[in-house]
């Protein structure tokens, strides 16, 4: 006789555009292919990633109202309740605070992810994070920092965390092919450096655009590239404008065709103030490109390396840092290329969607 298929519920606030949704819908999906049964629940909306789910998912949605929701945790009990998962996975700060509350003094297994060094939290956030500790079954940290975070600054015991590295479809970001949008971008034998990130302060862009302008008359023939939207696109391209950088930086805007554009360039740039692990790192070099990131929190376990070889550098947050780094790689062709063949391969081997998707699988299993 078969046994009875294993049902997990994953919980977030909503599944807006961002790193962290992005990696749960690709997990979630996962698992459904693993042969789980799976429920995902936003709190407040459904948001734009729901349309990628897996339709056998099941989604709920519970309109959490703005601020604190009194009615909340009761809701979310009796949908739990009525689920009867083996465990629950909730990510990021509202979803990690309602479910651990709505399942206090059950006996339902709780995994809360954690997705960066959050910083911002006061100290009556880290004393209810150290209270709801105590009905946690394992707070996940998606890197080294962020454990370290929760660990020293929070207070939280080495025995509840566990370090879950983020995984990409590595195989989908080998296959893409930039042949084209190299020609559309670049003129000639032009280098293109690249970033791909939403326009939120966090990712920092105006250190991006800075870059640029550092660039010139230190390295010839080279176009910057920088795709993603959002709420501070405004202020990007008056920078861009005042910067007087439009020949030099294309602003490309949302796309949906990330492997080829990764592909495409020969250098891909992170500028940001604050990082968890970041997607777009683990899946430059999974196409083969070399990554020049700032030390801004997860970021130093998204750099391919070994005891001889790496996959990009890690430099202060500061655009002459990150200008220097870029002049020294590219002035050494040869190992620019050994660097990309070393990326791409450790990417194959060390960053994938499904390495990830067997830790989390196995601790589910545990709870």
């Amino acid at each position: 006789m078969n046994a009875s298929p294993k049902v997990v519920v994953f919980c977030i606030e909503a599944l807006t555009v961002g790193g962290a949704e992005q990696m749960l819908v690709a997990m979630a999906n996962q698992f459904v292919q693993r042969g789980w049964v799976v429920h995902m629940i936003c709190l407040t909306k459904a948001g734009v990633l729901a349309d990628e789910l897996d339709p056998s998912i099941h989604l709920h949605v519970l309109n959490k109202r703005s601020g604190i929701d009194f009615k909340l945790a009761k809701r979310l009990r009796a949908l739990l309740k009525g689920i009867a998962p083996v465990v629950v996975n909730s990510h990021l700060w509202t979803a990690n605070l309602w479910t651990r509350i709505a399942l206090l003094g059950t006996n339902v297994p709780v995994v809360a992810t954690e997705h960066s060094r959050d910083t911002w939290k006061s100290t009556h956030h880290r004393l209810i994070d150290r209270l709801l500790a105590r009905g946690t079954t394992k707070l996940v940290a998606v890197s080294n920092d962020t454990a370290n975070f929760y660990l020293a600054d929070v207070g939280l015991q080495q025995s509840l965390v566990q370090v879950i590295n983020n995984g990409v479809d590595t195989r989908r970001y080998a296959d893409g092919n930039g042949e084209a949008l190299k020609a559309q971008w670049a003129t000639g034998n032009e280098l293109l450096i690249g970033t791909v990130g939403r326009m939120v302060s966090a990712k920092n862009h105006l250190r991006f655009l800075e870059v640029a302008q550092l660039l010139k008359g230190r390295i010839s023939d080279f176009k910057m590239v920088l795709v993603g939207d959002g709420e501070l696109r405004d202020e990007v391209e008056a920078a861009w404008n005042d910067k007087k950088l439009q020949d030099t930086v294309i602003l490309a805007g949302a796309r949906t065709d990330i492997p080829d554009v990764l592909e495409a360039l020969d250098l891909f740039i992170l500028t940001s103030d604050r990082e968890g692990h970041p997607l777009t790192a683990l899946e430059a070099q999974a196409a083969g490109t070399p990554v020049v990131l700032t030390n801004a929190g997860g970021s130093a376990d998204a750099i391919a390396i070994s005891e001889t070889q790496q996959g990009g550098v890690l430099v202060d947050k500061d655009a002459g840092a990150v200008a220097d780094a870029i002049v020294k790689l590219v002035g050494d062709k040869d190992s620019l290329k050994s660097m990309s063949n070393f990326a791409q391969s450790h990417a194959l081997a060390n960053f994938d969607l499904q390495h990830m998707v067997d830790q989390y699988e196995q601790l589910f299993d545990t709870c």
